[in-house]
């Protein structure tokens, strides 16, 4: 079983977000149909937040249905709610005890209603556990969620002229009660953000698996992880700055 170094341990990203891609391909590697790619799938998301968990990160964010999805087959996608369905009644005793909090972004309304219903109800009955946060992002695209928040922000600030900064604009995003992530994951060895967190990722570190979303286990995950501890994150500054001791406060 992989482990992180102490040095690593100590230099780990308080946010990851995950594109759980591959399932598909992965029940057809296996001449499956590819709800059996997706069941296969979100029984490893319990490995990969039980990773989390093991090693002390406090927010995970995954990209489990994005708006491009509602392209997909009509069974397909009923499959897929049917499994969210499934998850969080399985998973809501445990994540009361662990101390999880759900949130979700998206468009929810444009999920069926008994889908809906259990990630609403899910989310009031989480509201008040502050261990660990697990966000779903549910019809969610993120070209649509900077259009709506440019809008919100206009309604709020009609006469002004004035370009918002970062700080000013970010409250109107569907995550301005998290952090932004600090590790972007994404299996299949796909190179792309798919619409995903694109304002919020800004500044993430990028890691791409090879592996399926299914294959992509809690190993694979403390491997991404061992990954990330070891890059330097600069900023915008040179290497030279990250690295140079904090100068002393000069005495009055």
């Amino acid at each position: 079983m992989l482990e992180l170094t102490p040095e690593e341990k100590n230099n780990l990203p308080r946010h990851v977000a995950l594109i759980m891609d591959g399932n598909g391909r992965w029940a057809r590697s296996r001449k499956m149909p590819r709800l059996f790619g997706h069941r296969n799938g979100v029984e490893n998301v319990r490995a990969v937040v039980n990773a989390a968990k093991e090693v002390g990160v406090p927010y995970i964010t995954l990209y489990a249905f994005s708006t491009e999805n509602q392209n997909r087959p009509k069974d397909e996608k009923s499959g897929l709610m049917k499994l969210l369905e499934e998850f969080l009644k399985k998973e809501f005793r445990s994540m009361m005890e662990d101390g999880i909090r759900l949130r979700a972004i998206g468009d929810l309304s444009g999920l069926p209603d008994f889908a809906r219903k259990i990630v609403e109800d899910t989310i009031y009955e989480t509201r008040d556990n502050d261990r660990w946060n697990l966000t779903l992002a549910l019809n969610y695209g993120s070209r649509q969620e900077v259009l709506q928040a440019i809008s919100k922000y206009g309604q709020d600030n009609p006469a002004s002229d004035h370009i918002p900064t970062w700080e000013e604009f970010s409250p109107y995003l569907e995550t301005s009660d998290l952090p932004d992530p600090d590790l972007i994951i994404r299996t299949s060895g796909e190179f792309r953000l798919s619409n995903f967190l694109l304002l919020q990722a800004a500044y993430a570190e990028i890691f791409v698996s090879p592996l399926h979303w299914p294959d992509f286990g809690r190993d694979a995950f403390i491997k991404a992880l061992s990954n990330y501890a070891q890059r330097e994150r600069r900023f915008g500054k040179t290497s030279e700055q990250i690295q140079q001791p904090a100068q002393p406060l000069a005495s009055s």
